[in-house]
C-alpha cells in the first residue's frame, strides 16, 4: 500500500480546523470518484469516515480500511440488501441505525455527507452520544449549520441532499458531481481540474493507483459478523 505521509483526514482537520471550500471540494470530488469506482464494481465500503481517508504528499485523498466492505450480489436482477449493522455510528445512515435492510451504496453516500460536513465545519452534524435521539433528528432532516463559519448556500444545499433520511430521495454520486457547488468550485480552481475530472468523464472512477489500492483492500465478499461499537438502538 502507498505510504500516505500526511496521515488521515481527521488528523488534518484536528490540526488545521475547518477546510476552505475549495480544498473541501477538491478532496470531496476525489472521494466521490473513488467511491463511484467501487460502486461500479459492485463493492460497498460501509465504513467511510475521516479516519479511513488518507492524504499523500500532494494532499490527494486515498480510501483505506476495507474491513467492512461487501461485494454486492443480485437475485433476479435485484440487489440483495444488506442486513449487517456495521460501520461507525456517527457516520451511519438512519436506515442502518434503525436496523432496516439497506442498500449499502446509498448508505455509503450518507457517510460521504458526514465527511463533507466535517471538512467544512470541523465538527459532526449530529451528536452520537444518544443514538436514539440522533436518529430522531436525522429522520426530521434537521441539520444544524453553525453560523460562526461562512459556508456557501450551495454547499449547505448539497449536504442537505446527501443527508436525506429517505433513501429514494438521497442524491446519487453522479448528481453530486453535477451539483452547483462542485461545478462552481471546480471553475474557481486556477488551472486545476477538480469537479470535471469525474463529472464530465465516462470513466468509471479514479486513476489506476486507486484501483491498485482498492484491490489490495477490498477482500470481503460477504457480510462480516461484526457490527459497530455503538449498541443497536431499540
Amino acid at each position: 500500500m502507498e505510504f500516505c505521509v500526511k496521515g488521515d483526514l481527521l488528523k488534518h482537520i484536528n490540526v488545521n480546523g475547518a477546510l476552505p471550500e475549495h480544498s473541501s471540494c477538491r478532496l470531496f470530488t476525489q472521494l466521490c470518484g473513488a467511491v463511484q469506482y467501487l460502486h461500479n464494481k459492485d463493492v460497498a465500503h460501509r465504513d467511510l469516515k475521516c479516519e479511513n481517508l488518507l492524504l499523500d504528499t500532494f494532499h490527494s485523498l486515498k480510501v483505506c480500511d476495507f474491513g467492512f466492505s461487501k461485494r454486492l450480489t443480485y437475485t433476479d436482477g435485484q440487489m440483495v440488501l444488506s442486513e449487517t449493522y456495521c460501520g461507525t455510528s456517527s457516520y451511519a445512515a438512519p436506515e442502518i441505525l434503525r436496523s432496516c435492510p439497506y442498500n449499502p451504496k446509498v448508505s455509503d453516500v450518507w457517510s460521504m455527507g458526514v465527511v463533507l460536513y466535517m471538512m467544512l465545519y470541523a465538527s459532526m452534524p449530529y451528536d452520537a452520544s444518544n443514538i436514539r435521539r440522533m436518529v430522531e433528528i436525522q429522520i426530521q432532516h434537521n441539520i444544524n449549520f453553525p453560523s460562526v463559519l461562512s459556508v456557501s448556500s450551495e454547499a449547505k444545499d448539497l449536504i442537505r441532499s446527501i443527508l436525506h433520511p429517505a433513501v429514494e430521495q438521497r442524491i446519487t454520486i453522479s448528481n453530486i458531481l453535477q451539483s452547483s457547488w462542485i461545478l462552481r468550485e471546480g471553475r474557481m480552481e486556477d488551472g486545476e481540474e477538480v469537479s470535471t475530472s469525474y463529472a464530465g468523464s465516462t470513466q468509471e472512477g479514479p486513476p489506476d493507483e486507486k484501483t491498485k489500492e482498492d484491490k489490495e483492500h477490498s477482500k470481503d465478499n460477504s457480510d462480516p459478523g461484526e457490527g459497530p461499537s455503538t449498541p443497536n438502538p431499540k
